[in-house]
């Protein structure tokens, strides 16, 4: 018998225009998965530098306000005479204990606090009363805290510095990151009745002993660029200062805090 040989039919490869059809629907979908790819780590660059600046805008505020509340504060009030002000005399003349400095144009303001601190039992600081790098105070010492807004030599990034006697010799330490303005008004009690009949710039206090309050503006910046999706042309107000636009791809937000000076009010 002859065997008869079967031909196998209708096995073939792909055309041309049916593999590029397939490259090309490949190519969009690995575009697409790389645009949600990208656009999700900007999203999350974006939150994490959101936290990090709300972090740092609660520290600074706490931190601020835990030390200028402090100004005036002394120790032993009775150990000392009281002048005319109604204030002891260690905290007049040439030992005032509040100096402000404006900055000159829209450049940042400085301010330097004076206080004194806490002892224990034996004579000792009891950690009640602190600077503003964490140095613990005793009663018999009179403490000076400056805040500026400088660059850390680190990073090259702006934030809000202190420098304080406690640490001889030692320049200043920042103490909170990433902000790049600082403005200040000063509360003054022109009327007598412990309330801030104005608020004025350091040059216009008559009188630094009628401070009864401080209004502290902070612009604050994101610690990473590109976060934002277009430059930042914002013209940001700090306590009626104008800062011309940054331009930058970096987050910003203001905040204002305005505290009471309470070794100076009843």
């Amino acid at each position: 018998m002859k065997m008869r040989a079967h031909r196998v039919s209708g096995v073939r490869g792909f055309t041309m225009v049916e593999l590029l059809v397939a490259m090309t629907i490949g190519l969009l979908l690995t575009v697409a998965v790389a645009q949600l790819f990208i656009g999700s780590r900007r999203t999350y660059a974006t939150t994490d530098d959101l936290s990090r600046m709300q972090e740092n805008m609660r520290y600074a505020h706490a931190l601020l306000t835990r030390n200028v509340r402090l100004i005036s504060y002394m120790s032993s009030p009775n150990r000392y005479p009281v002048d005319t002000d109604g204030f002891s005399g260690v905290f007049t003349g040439a030992n005032i204990a509040l100096q402000g400095t404006n900055g000159a144009g829209t450049a940042s303001d400085s301010f330097t606090i004076k206080f004194q601190g806490s002892d224990n039992a034996v004579g000792a600081p009891d950690g009640a009363i602190i600077d503003c790098l964490g140095n613990a105070i005793g009663a018999a010492t009179i403490v000076t805290n400056i805040f500026t807004i400088a660059n850390d030599a680190t990073t090259n990034s702006p934030g809000l510095f202190c420098q304080s006697d406690q640490n001889a010799g030692a320049a200043a330490v920042l103490v909170v990151p990433n902000i790049e303005n600082m403005q200040v008004l000063y509360g003054e009690d022109t009327s007598g009745d412990s309330n801030a009949d104005r608020y004025v710039p350091a040059n216009l206090v008559s009188n630094a002993n009628q401070v009864v309050s401080m209004r502290i503006a902070l612009l604050f910046r994101s610690a990473n660029v590109n976060v934002r999706p277009t430059i930042d042309t914002t013209a940001y107000t700090l306590n009626g200062v104008a800062l011309a636009p940054f331009n930058t791809t970096h987050i910003r937000r203001v905040m204002t805090v305005t505290i009471s000076l309470r070794n100076r009010v009843p």
